[in-house]
């Protein structure tokens, strides 16, 4: 962040890290090869800090104030600008906007910061950050989840697009939704249209409804059954009782042919041929 100001070499004592700053942890490996570099150069970069009522808060450069606290060092060069607290919030989100090593969902966390604290709208925070209003919209959904998807989202290497279409889903529904993601794979073009297959309501199962317009209808299936009966040699016989409320059929079937039925079983045959 290069700011029009005085270099000054400024007691680490008296810098208060910028309130607006949304990164609350550094990679080890980052920040060893950053101790490391300044611990062999020096601050190459100044820090950019405005001045206060009795010291300085910084703008930029967290990691640089980080690796030389690390180093015990005295003094660390900063260019000291005039900011109003509007303006240092403004600039420390755009700062973080653009920095690398801060993930979606803290860059995220940086554009909600600024809306809360200057009371801004959703178009106003876009028009300072030079982002369209349902840019800033679709960054601010990022902030549902609950930190452990949130995790889960960057330690498993998905970007900012799989986080935007599990966004859609009901919290419950998230980390099944998740897991299935990480376990498949899947690119940005799958994971959109799996959870486009999720959010589809699901179809009812048609129930089979039988219209009986006619109770005959069964009465005739089971006359034609006895007959079928009566013509293997049979001697079966239903017997029927309506009352009010139903028709009641009791069949009964021989266990073994009758000489009644042989006869009309031979009748029958002989009426075929």
């Amino acid at each position: 962040m290069q700011q029009n100001g005085k270099l000054e070499f400024i007691e680490l004592a008296k810098i208060t890290p910028c309130p607006y700053q949304t990164r609350y942890t550094y990679s080890h490996e980052s920040i060893q090869q950053l101790i490391d570099s300044v611990k062999q150069n020096g601050i190459l970069q100044p820090l950019t800090a405005t001045e206060t009522e009795g010291g300085y808060q910084l703008i930029s450069g967290h990691r640089r104030l980080f690796a030389a606290t690390i180093l015990k060092m005295d003094k660390v060069p900063v260019v000291v600008v005039e900011k109003t607290a509007e303006e240092i919030a403004v600039l420390c989100a755009v700062e973080n906007m653009h920095r690398e090593d801060l993930n979606f969902f803290e860059q995220a966390a940086a554009i909600k910061l600024l809306i809360d604290q200057l009371g801004l709208t959703q178009q106003q925070a876009g028009e300072r950050l030079c982002l369209s209003q349902s840019a800033v919209a679709n960054k601010l959904k990022l902030l549902q989840f609950e930190k452990n998807i949130s995790d889960r989202i960057i330690k498993s290497g998905l970007t900012e697009r799989h986080a935007r279409a599990l966004a859609r889903l009901d919290k419950e529904k998230q980390p099944k939704a998740l897991e299935y993601i990480i376990k498949h794979s899947l690119n940005v073009s799958e994971t959109d249209r799996y959870i486009e297959g999720l959010l589809l309501p699901k179809k009812a199962k048609r129930k089979t409804v039988i219209h009986i317009k006619d109770i005959r209808i069964f009465t005739n299936s089971i006359n034609k059954a006895v007959g079928i009966m009566k013509s293997a040699g049979f001697a079966a016989k239903v017997e029927q009782n309506i009352t009010e409320t139903a028709a009641e059929y009791k069949i009964v079937i021989p266990l073994e042919k009758t000489e009644k039925g042989r006869k009309e079983k031979c009748l029958a045959d002989k009426t075929a041929i």
